[in-house]
């Protein structure tokens, strides 16, 4: 009994001494995807926790699917934020699925390609029949727009942009939709250099005064490598400051913008 002890406790001995040797301790990954959802409080300062199910969420989208339907509402609201950056498919008709059922639908977060009737749903009737200062989120639906490229995400572009009428900066979605005037969003291929740098070479929804502002750092990837995402942080001075998460798909032998939202805003 005394030498199969000792044995037990050499073993561990040795697991933990590889641990450390090896410079892995305790990491946020150790945490079950509920756990990191608690954790998630803000998109923009949690980003160790948002990299981290960015990264494991394509191989445990059952349990951000699960998470949908948890007690707690800040960890269904944070579930769903989750399966909309990732974009993916199995995730995707799951959170349609739950939205179908739900008495009121609360939306936020990214939204990914290709756009669902749900979003053209919405552009018809919060945009098309109101006036541009009133466009909630009307950028992130612009960009979006933008980056589909199917025939009838153009269309309906082209509709907004009648219906928008002359625009200027002075508020978010008449800049989106300038920006967008401007340059080609969805042709905007990356390469296979720096990311983070790629990003903002290519981000066609940064005004040109702004890029001296502008700078960004990849966040992470997910397991497979096909899809990153990226923080740009455009810093103009205190109280004019805008954040950005950008998530690109690997797209032949380069990277395309999947999805653009503003984070915060100073």
């Amino acid at each position: 009994m005394l030498a199969r002890t000792t044995v037990t406790l050499l073993m561990s001995l040795m697991l933990i001494t590889t641990a450390f040797a090896s410079g892995r301790g305790p990491t946020i990954e150790d945490a079950d995807v509920r756990k990191l959802l608690i954790m998630l409080e803000s998109m923009k300062d949690d980003r160790e926790t948002l990299a981290t199910l960015f990264k494991i969420g394509d191989e445990q989208i059952s349990e951000l699917i699960e998470a949908l339907e948890d007690p707690d509402p800040k960890v269904r609201l944070r579930a769903q934020i989750v399966i909309r950056y990732l974009g993916n498919e199995m995730g995707m008709k799951a959170l349609e699925n739950w939205f179908s059922k739900q008495a009121e639908v609360v939306t936020s977060g990214p939204i990914p390609l290709p756009l669902k009737e749900r979003d053209y749903a919405f552009i018809r009737d919060q945009y098309l029949s109101r006036p541009v200062a009133a466009w909630m989120a009307g950028d992130q639906y612009i960009y979006a727009l933008a980056l589909d490229g199917s025939p009838r995400a153009k269309a309906v572009l082209r509709e907004l942009k009648k219906s928008a009428g002359a625009t200027d900066d002075s508020t978010v979605a008449g800049r989106a939709i300038r920006l967008t005037t401007a340059r080609d969003g969805e042709r905007v291929l990356v390469g296979q250099r720096d990311l983070a740098k790629s990003v903002i070479e290519n981000a066609f929804f940064i005004a040109t005064n702004d890029r001296r502002f502008t700078s960004a750092k990849l966040l992470g990837l997910n397991r497979a490598k096909q899809k990153a995402l990226i923080e740009i942080y455009i810093n103009r001075g205190r109280l004019a400051e805008e954040w950005y998460h950008v998530v690109l798909s690997k797209h032949r032998q380069g990277w395309k913008f999947f999805s653009i939202t503003q984070v915060a805003v100073s």
